[in-house]
């Protein structure tokens, strides 16, 4: 996400945008919203309470631009006799 208000969302967030959208007004029963994004209905209901805290900002994965958990630190990548890198 960038400082100019605009939202960069994968097809699979915006699809889950326009879903949650539906079930807020109404349009759409909660379990039928569960089986079309594969959910839980437990976790349809957390992502129409974040969409009505946050908008839109709020269905975007907050580990987007973070690095992997499974990556390593260069200093264990320098050590390791398995690393292409090292």
């Amino acid at each position: 996400m960038d400082h100019s208000g605009m939202i960069t969302m994968s097809m699979r967030e915006l699809d889950r945008l326009k879903v949650i959208q539906a079930v807020i007004e109404e349009r759409l029963k909660p379990w039928r919203a569960a089986e079309r994004l594969g959910l839980s209905r437990r976790q349809v209901n957390r992502l129409v309470h974040r969409y009505q805290a946050s908008g839109p900002a709020g269905l975007v994965s907050a580990r987007r631009g973070q690095p992997s958990s499974s990556t390593h630190t260069y200093h264990l990548r320098e050590k390791s006799p398995f690393c292409a890198d090292a």
